[in-house]
């Protein structure tokens, strides 16, 4: 009762418009791409690739379903596949964001209240024996200005490159001994090591890591020199102000996180030079902790906070970090999802419909097949079984539509406005419930709307069937 009858559609004519209007729509959609869009030719054919795949499951409807079945398969289709797609793209971003971040953070963050977190060295040995700990590393953080500054030996230079504006960052001192076993730091450096992490010398000024794109605005690279200025504390305001601390660091190497903050805003340098400019004591702000496995997280942290004091020290996880990031996530996804799940709502409305002309054309035969003794029950299961296997094929072509579409999506790597994502480019990860979420849904939302047509067709008056 699905398929289209077998002299259907064979003549001509109607074989030649089958192949015509695939070409026809793909032409169009590449023209659009490169007319209307200022694209890259892997853009267009990414496109040309979706509108490809779109006009042949389109044309596989046709060819097999009869006409008003082939529009509800062909809807839950594309209502299945773009659930996945959104599905996808926001379970990306969630793993992306919290990947990265904890790349930069570790897994686990020890801080102390107060301003006296001088017992570092202590619990930071302690804890790099545990077989779970990858690494224990110090760190110091502070708010600084950066501005390009000329080298001594380069006059001519300093008065051009001084014109410059400051640039506010986030500045961040580690222990290159203690910091260079944590292997997801090491993956943000160009180098891929903290050599530049170089404390100061007599014959050197201190190194410094910057964000790429933070180099960038500064107009500085490998090589060049930036003054580091931290504002004055805040102390009584009846003694006369302080200046604010500076130093001239030179850039030894750049850092490609992938996320916005961290390229545009974020600087690395020596712990002993940091300890200098930022606090003029020897002291950090915390510990960061580096995992093997990410998931033992939680433990850590419990284990760390059993043995220190829990009234002076705060152990936090790499997921509580991005907490409020992932939960506005989830509510975009859920948003998304429920209103692109009404393409799947649409989809069986048109199955209702072609169901109930089904019906129609059917009655002679139902009300045969009950004059000769057929249950009604046996003919509400068959429409309802002619249902849920609409709903079957829209959810086996959507999932791998939406496969395909999610398969572009990575290849191509959609770049994204650094001023507006905090990812440079559209991520795509594909879970299992991604997957059958949406294809459960198609499948029941059939089977819940074939339910009345099917009533309809086992409660058909059987004189009124077989009356022509």
């Amino acid at each position: 009762m699905l398929l289209r009858d077998a002299g259907a559609g064979r003549s001509g004519g109607g074989a030649r418009s089958r192949w015509i209007a695939p070409l026809a729509a793909l032409v169009c959609v590449a023209t659009a791409a490169l007319i209307f869009a200022d694209v890259s030719r892997s853009l267009v054919v990414a496109l040309t690739a979706a509108a490809a795949a779109l006009v042949a499951v389109g044309a596989l409807c046709v060819r097999y379903l009869t006409p008003t079945v082939a529009v509800s398969v062909f809807g839950m289709s594309l209502g299945c596949a773009a659930l996945m797609s959104v599905f996808a793209v926001t379970s990306g971003f969630e793993n992306e964001l919290t990947l990265r971040l904890s790349q930069v953070n570790g897994h686990v963050l020890l801080t102390k209240y107060g301003l006296d977190f001088r017992e570092y060295e202590e619990i930071a040995d302690r804890w790099v024996d545990d077989e779970r700990v990858r690494a224990a590393s110090p760190f110091a953080y502070a708010m600084a200005a950066l501005v390009p500054v000329a080298d001594p030996d380069a006059g001519e230079d300093a008065e051009q490159i001084s014109d410059r504006q400051p640039v506010v960052i986030v500045s961040k001192a580690l222990d290159p001994a203690r910091a260079g076993a944590m292997q997801g730091l090491l993956r943000v450096t160009s180098s891929g090591t903290l050599d530049a992490l170089r404390p100061a010398d007599v014959r050197h000024r201190p190194g410094i890591a910057l964000g790429k794109q933070l180099a960038r605005r500064l107009g500085v690279g490998v090589g060049d020199h930036v003054r580091m200025v931290i504002p004055a504390a805040l102390g009584n305001p009846d003694e006369p102000p302080k200046p604010p601390r500076h130093a001239v660091f030179e850039v030894l190497d750049t850092l490609d996180a992938g996320v916005t903050d961290i390229d545009n805003n974020f600087a690395l340098v020596h712990l002993t030079a940091g300890q200098a400019l930022f606090f003029k004591k020897r002291r950090v702000t915390g510990i960061e902790f580096e995992l093997d496995d990410p998931d033992d997280a939680e433990d850590v942290a419990e284990d760390i906070r059993q043995s220190l004091d829990k009234s002076l020290y705060r152990a936090s996880t790499w997921r509580q970090h991005s907490a409020s990031t992932v939960a506005g996530l989830r509510q975009i996804k859920g948003a998304v999802g429920l209103v692109l799940g009404l393409l799947e709502l649409v989809a069986g409305s048109a199955l209702v419909a072609s169901l109930l002309l089904l019906v129609r054309r059917k009655r002679v035969e139902i009300a045969s097949l009950v004059a000769l003794g057929a249950d009604a029950r046996a003919i509400f299961w068959v429409f309802e079984g002619v249902g849920l296997v609409a709903g079957a094929l829209g959810a086996l072509t959507g999932v791998a539509l939406g496969g395909f579409f999610c398969l572009l999506l990575a290849l191509y790597r959609y770049p994204l406005s650094g001023d507006v994502y905090p990812i440079d480019h559209l991520p795509v990860l594909l879970g299992p419930w991604d997957v059958l979420l949406p294809a459960v849904a198609a499948v029941l939302i059939c089977g819940l709307v074939s339910g009345p047509v099917a009533l309809v067709a086992a409660r058909l008056p059987v004189l009124e069937g077989l009356r022509r």
